[in-house]
C-alpha cells in the first residue's frame, strides 16, 4: 500500500516493553502507541495506534506535526490507517474494518452517537437535533454536543458533519479552519456562516476575491483585476471597509468607481466587506482564491506573512500573488492622491488611473495643504 502522496512522520515505533515485576504481581508485556503525522491538504493529521487499534486523532494546525523521524516505516496497522485517510482526501469515506476504532475510552452512550454518526455519508450533514433522534435521545442534542467534542478520532468518526439548525457551522473541537476545510472538501461551500451544498454535476468555477481600499482605484489595481479576470472564472472585487480609517473618497464613491471601471469584465462583480478576515470573506463569497500584488520587497515581507496565517484560518483558500509590470509597480492610491494639486498634476496623474478615476479627480473639489503633503478631500 502507497501512503507517500502525502507522506508521514513517525515519531514512535510500536514494541513490546517490559514492566518490572513487584510483590505479588507477574511480568507481563504491553504494547506502546505508536504515533505518526499524516499531511493533510487541509492540514497535519496525527495517528495514534496501540494493539492495532486506532486510539487516537488529532487535527493538528498549520506546522503542528512533530519533525520527528524513524529509519523505520510505520506499521502494518498504522499504514492501513494512512492509506484510509489518503482515500477520504480522494473523495472517499475514512471507512474502517470493524473492531479497528479503540473507543473503551467512551460511555455507552457516546458509543451509540458515534455509531449513528458513522451512518452520516461523505457529503452529508446531520443537525445535533436529527442526531439526538436517530441516537434514540430526542431531547438530548445538548448531549450529544458533548459526546460530539469529546470523539476521539474526528474524520474516522465524522464528527465535522455534525451541524447547528439552519445548516449553521455549529462548532468543532479542533477548530472551525478544519471544519471548514474538511465540510469544503465534502462538496459543501460556506456563504454568511451557512453550508451550502455545491450541483455535483457541475464542476466548481474557480473563483477569487481581489480586496483593497481603493482610494482610488489605480492603473495597478486594474492590472491585478485584469488578470484576475482571465486567471479566474470569476472575480470578486471588494472594497474593504474599515471604520477606523479615514478615506479620501467614501464607501459609495468607491464602489461605483470600480463598477466603471470594470464595466467590460463580464465575470467581475463588485463587491464590499467589513468586520471580517479576507479569507473569512473568501469562503462566505465561495471563493476558493484570494489575489494579492507584491510592488516591492517590503510588500513580499508583508504578504508572505499574511499568507501563512490565512492558510492557517483557511488552509481550502489559496493565495495567488502577481507582480504589476515596472512601468506601474510602484503606483498605489496613495501616491497618486500625493500628486494631486501640485502644479501639472492633471497631465502627471492622468497616466497612472483609469478614466472613470482621472474624471472624478478633476470633479472633485480637492485642495493641497503643506500640512497634509499632498491630496485632500474638502469633506475632510
Amino acid at each position: 500500500m502507497n501512503t507517500s502522496r502525502r507522506g508521514a512522520t513517525l515519531s514512535t515505533s510500536c514494541r513490546p516493553v517490559n514492566i518490572s515485576p513487584t510483590r505479588g504481581s507477574r511480568c507481563e508485556t504491553v504494547c506502546e502507541t505508536e504515533t505518526a503525522h499524516y499531511q493533510s491538504p487541509c492540514g497535519p493529521i496525527e495517528l495514534s495506534v496501540r494493539a492495532g487499534k486506532l486510539v487516537g486523532t488529532r487535527l493538528l494546525s498549520r506546522g503542528g506535526a512533530a519533525r520527528m523521524a524513524r529509519a523505520s516505516g510505520p506499521s502494518e496497522q498504522m499504514a492501513t490507517f494512512m492509506e484510509v485517510l489518503e482515500l477520504y482526501f480522494q473523495g472517499n469515506d475514512a471507512q474502517v474494518a470493524p473492531g479497528t476504532l479503540d473507543l473503551s475510552a467512551s460511555t455507552a452512550f457516546q458509543r451509540r452517537v458515534f455509531g449513528k454518526l458513522l451512518e452520516v455519508e461523505f457529503g452529508q450533514v446531520v443537525t445535533y437535533g436529527e442526531l439526538a433522534t436517530r441516537a434514540g435521545s430526542p431531547r438530548g442534542a445538548r448531549a450529544v454536543g458533548g459526546a460530539v467534542g469529546d470523539n476521539p478520532l474526528p474524520i474516522f468518526i465524522p464528527c465535522h458533519r455534525v451541524v447547528a439548525a439552519q445548516r449553521r457551522l455549529g462548532g468543532f473541537g479542533a477548530g472551525l479552519q478544519w471544519k471548514r476545510s474538511l465540510l469544503i472538501h465534502e462538496g459543501w461551500a460556506v456563504r454568511e456562516g451557512k453550508l451550502v451544498k455545491r450541483n455535483s454535476q457541475d464542476r466548481e468555477p474557480k473563483v477569487c476575491v481581489y480586496a483593497g481600499s481603493f482610494d482610488p482605484p489605480t492603473m495597478g489595481h486594474m492590472y491585478m483585476i485584469e488578470k484576475g479576470a482571465e486567471l479566474f472564472e470569476r472575480l470578486i472585487v471588494s472594497v474593504g471597509i474599515n471604520p477606523k480609517k479615514t478615506f479620501t473618497f467614501g464607501v459609495e464613491e468607491r464602489l461605483e468607481l470600480l463598477r466603471k471601471c470594470t464595466e467590460g469584465l463580464d465575470n467581475v462583480e463588485v463587491d464590499s466587506f467589513q468586520g471580517q478576515f479576507l479569507v473569512r470573506y473568501a469562503e462566505s463569497k465561495g471563493a476558493g482564491y484570494v489575489l494579492r500584488g507584491i510592488r516591492s520587497e517590503e510588500d513580499y515581507r508583508f504578504e508572505h506573512a499574511m499568507r501563512n496565517v490565512n492558510e492557517d484560518m483557511a488552509p481550502a483558500v489559496t493565495t495567488v500573488f502577481l507582480v504589476p509590470p515596472r512601468e506601474i509597480c510602484e503606483v498605489s492610491s496613495s501616491f497618486i492622491k500625493g500628486l494631486v494639486g501640485v502644479e501639472g498634476w492633471r497631465e502627471v496623474v492622468k497616466p497612472y488611473v483609469p478614466a472613470p478615476v482621472y474624471e472624478k479627480l478633476l470633479g472633485s473639489e480637492i485642495r493641497w495643504t503643506e500640512q497634509s503633503g499632498g491630496a485632500e478631500d474638502s469633506s475632510h
